[in-house]
């Protein structure tokens, strides 16, 4: 009988005893090194990382990108915050004095249809680059009057460290003429499109060149800025 006692007290000690080794185990482990006997996180690697298969996300998942937080290795998620913008005139367009180059005249767009992250200054009509990337940049303005003038443009420009350059315009002269007398018009629209490669915090400006400025004033215009890679 005694033999029976001592035999159950052993066992539930022994029991007890692993409950406790396999508590303070887990405890201790809970951060697990590979290459590192001082782990930092729950996963600490100490080398490279090889992952042989990744599953492609949902369409509808929001874009998100992997970073190294340089102050301790540690890696992190951070949204990617793509540009969708659309601007549009009518009422409210205008061309301001403000010259980008020779001949150029800043145009200001009155509204936005849509601006997803918020990248286009209103204030100061100037779109701002979120991020290193290639962008699909288009603009369209149409006269307000068909008459004319010697010259009628419009077109895209990027500042970047401060120095600005026309990258995409449609430029010729808008004039009505008589061929056999049938009066020909050269069309009242303009419209320039182009992917440029930015860097983070260049800017975007839309220009007008013209001998007679008044003529846009409230003109139909629209503008699309959409980040593609």
């Amino acid at each position: 009988m005694k033999t029976k006692l001592l035999n159950n007290h052993v066992q539930t000690t022994a029991k007890l005893f692993l409950l406790s080794f396999l508590f303070f185990f887990t405890k201790s482990w809970s951060q697990v090194g590979v290459n590192t006997i001082t782990p930092n996180a729950t996963l600490d690697v100490n080398g490279d990382v090889i992952i042989q298969d990744v599953p492609k996300a949902d369409k509808s998942t929001t874009d998100k990108v992997l970073v190294l937080n340089s102050a301790d290795n540690r890696v992190e998620a951070m949204n990617f915050p793509k540009s969708f913008v659309k601007g549009v005139g009518g009422s409210g367009f205008s061309i301001l004095s403000l010259s980008l180059l020779s001949g150029w005249n800043k145009v200001s767009f009155p509204a936005l249809e849509f601006d997803e992250n918020s990248d286009f200054d209103t204030v100061n009509q100037y779109f701002t680059a979120p991020m290193d990337g290639i962008y699909h940049i288009s603009v369209y303005v149409k006269m307000t009057s068909l008459i004319n003038i010697s010259s009628f443009g419009v077109g895209i420009f990027r500042e970047t460290s401060g120095m600005t350059t026309l990258v995409a315009d449609e430029t010729y002269e808008a004039l009505s003429v008589s061929l056999l007398g049938i009066g020909i018009t050269s069309p009242p629209t303009r419209s320039a499109q182009t992917l440029v490669k930015l860097n983070q915090g260049d800017r975007i400006y839309f220009g007008i060149q013209s001998s007679n400025l008044t003529i846009f004033n409230n003109a139909e215009a629209q503008f699309s800025i959409h980040q593609v890679h």
